[in-house]
């Protein structure tokens, strides 16, 4: 079994459905580096441009399996809306404590 280190950070897709606010769902940076002052704390947000998405699950643009493969790189995430059916790729690899939109296909 591969292990790879312990997650400094976290992405969490956070939505606004039946909330009664018409602002975009954000991607959530959260810092779980246990050693930092922020820890626990969301880092960044990164809104969606559009209203009414609902965020779902996200995924890696590589797969877990790929850790140690130098070749692979985990540096777009990908997340999908159950309402609107937009998929945003998101680009953490740049800047992972403030990730940017990077498309919308």
């Amino acid at each position: 079994m591969l292990t790879g280190p312990r997650e400094e950070i976290v992405y969490v897709p956070c939505i606004y459905r039946n909330t009664g606010r018409k602002r975009p769902d954000f991607l959530a940076t959260v810092d779980v580096n246990p050693k930092s002052p922020h820890y626990c704390q969301v880092i960044h947000r990164l809104p969606m441009p559009n209203v009414g998405d609902e965020l779902h699950h996200s995924g890696w643009n590589v797969c877990s399996s790929c850790f140690g493969d130098t070749t692979k790189m985990r540096n777009r995430l990908i997340l999908p809306s159950l309402i609107s059916s937009r998929i945003y790729v998101v680009d953490t690899g740049t800047n992972p404590r403030a990730p940017r939109l990077y498309k919308v296909p």
